[in-house]
């Protein structure tokens, strides 16, 4: 017996009605709550809908082809930084695959390298996937979480600055112990797995027949892997954001600062 089952069209009906409910019913929730516009709601549940579709039709021959798959894994990582770039500057830049595969491809390689993962497509890909998603969010809040510090506390990166500390030094300063906040997710589904969550691997291994014991050894892995990796990928973006690739620092955000508060540059 599969965990789901989806047979014949009305099933289809029931799936996509979910959807469409619950994509509303998210977006109405946050547009009552004030807490935005609803729009990101409504756009990311139409996104899913039309990537998994696209994805259900193609990954069968991707699953089929060594050079087809690490086609598709080259393609996760490049939208992963770009969904990153977005998120942290709202703009492309390719600085964003630095921290994202920094983080997700030596990863990946250490549980491919423990044999218990075989190297086949049909796992490395969602491998990748979990580990190069955890990435990018990690990726994402670091680089936000500077911007928003040097933004706020720019009087700090000021006083760092006429004490005689470079423009990177005042920002490390101010920015790095948020930065670190971007751990807090990881941590915590590490530390409660199995009492608050079931991650997907777990509930993938045994989907595909291995025993209880196993499932929760591939977790292990994938869990601390993802520790790892979500470590080096704030370790990357803050190095990057203070010294200026992801992003500008010093008299730009200054008057970013400053236009904020209402007060004239």
């Amino acid at each position: 017996m599969t965990l789901v089952q989806v047979h014949g069209w009305h099933d289809d009906v029931v799936v996509l009605l979910f959807v469409i409910v619950s994509t509303l019913l998210a977006a109405g929730i946050v547009r009552w709550g004030r807490l935005g516009s609803g729009l990101g709601q409504l756009t990311a549940g139409f996104r899913a809908c039309v990537q998994l579709a696209i994805v259900g039709l193609v990954i069968g021959a991707v699953l089929g082809s060594w050079p087809l798959s690490l086609l598709f894994c080259a393609l996760m990582l490049a939208v992963a930084a770009y969904t990153s770039a977005h998120r942290i500057l709202g703009r492309a830049t390719w600085w964003t695959l630095v921290p994202i595969c920094g983080g997700a491809v030596p990863g990946v390689l250490g549980i491919l390298a423990t044999g218990l993962v075989p190297l086949k497509p049909i796992a490395v890909i969602p491998v990748l996937g979990i580990v190069g998603g955890n990435s990018m969010t990690a990726t994402s809040l670091s680089g936000k979480r500077i911007h928003e510090a040097l933004r706020t506390r720019y009087g700090e990166f000021e006083a760092g600055l006429s004490i005689g500390l470079g423009s990177a030094e005042a920002a490390d300063v101010v920015a790095r112990d948020d930065a670190a906040l971007a751990l807090i997710p990881g941590m915590d589904q590490t530390r409660t797995v199995g009492l608050v969550t079931l991650p997907g691997a777990f509930v993938g291994a045994l989907l595909g027949g291995a025993s209880a014991w196993e499932a929760a050894a591939v977790q292990l892995l994938v869990l601390v892997t993802l520790l790892v990796a979500q470590a080096i990928s704030v370790l990357l973006t803050t190095e990057l954001t203070i010294h200026g690739r992801l992003g500008v620092i010093g008299q730009r955000v200054g008057s970013a600062s400053r236009s904020a508060s209402g007060r004239v540059p």
